[in-house]
């Protein structure tokens, strides 16, 4: 499975990303073959379970690297008109590139090797991209529901009360803050900072104000009253 963005500027530039949804690489790479700042321990995340001599590079980072240098003289302002392939559909927004951008980082980030980030691969199997807060919010909470029904089915006491998914994003936040303070080694303009800030932005929301926002969408499922007859 891949999918694909183009992203066409008004300039004329075009850039290309086909990004499959397995991407197996070694745990050890050349560092002759990958810039310093793609290093595993160079700004490592915080809550990082990863150890430096058994990974030799950030697995966020060497997916996202292409993606990350492609973007460094493009300021988040610019107007793109985006399109966006999957297997089963296409979809196009004309833009500005942050927005672009950030759905193709975020589903870099999803299906990357990161033990952290990758606890959102099943939801990024089905990717939305330009999904709104509250779309992010009803996808990220039926996909960790359907999490906790197999969880249950194997016999686990589930989690009906999304303790876990308010500390999933609150580990969010410190990813994507440290992930930022990484890619401004390789960023000359404000595009791909931009784009790391709003998701880090979108985590910290997320974290705090869940209960909030599943308060707005309770009228969409609440059951229907029943009609006496």
């Amino acid at each position: 499975m891949f999918i694909e963005y183009t992203f066409s500027m008004d300039d004329g530039k075009v850039l290309n990303y086909k990004i499959n949804f397995e991407r197996p690489r070694a745990d050890i790479l050349d560092r002759e073959d990958y810039p310093t700042w793609t290093e595993l321990d160079f700004h490592q995340c915080a809550n990082c379970p990863l150890r430096p001599e058994d990974y030799s590079h950030c697995p966020v980072a060497i997916d996202a690297k292409e993606i990350i240098l492609g973007f460094r003289e493009i300021l988040s302002c610019s107007v793109a008109d985006v399109r966006v392939l999957t297997p089963e559909r296409e979809y196009f927004k004309r833009c500005d590139a942050q927005t672009g951008l950030r759905a193709l980082i975020g589903f870099v980030m999803a299906t990357s090797a990161c033990p952290i980030l990758s606890r959102m691969r099943g939801m990024a199997h089905y990717h939305l991209p330009f999904a709104s807060i509250e779309e992010i919010v009803f996808r990220a909470t039926t996909s960790y529901l359907l999490t906790q029904y197999f969880v249950h089915q194997d016999g686990r006491e589930a989690d009906l009360e999304l303790t876990g998914l308010k500390r999933h994003y609150e580990e969010l936040q410190t990813v994507n803050y440290d992930f930022l303070q990484r890619i401004r080694a390789a960023s000359e303009a404000d595009s791909t900072l931009d784009v790391l800030s709003t998701l880090f932005s979108i985590s910290s929301f997320l974290s705090g104000n869940l209960e909030q926002h599943l308060k707005k969408l309770k009228p969409l499922f609440a059951e229907s009253p029943k009609v006496d007859v």
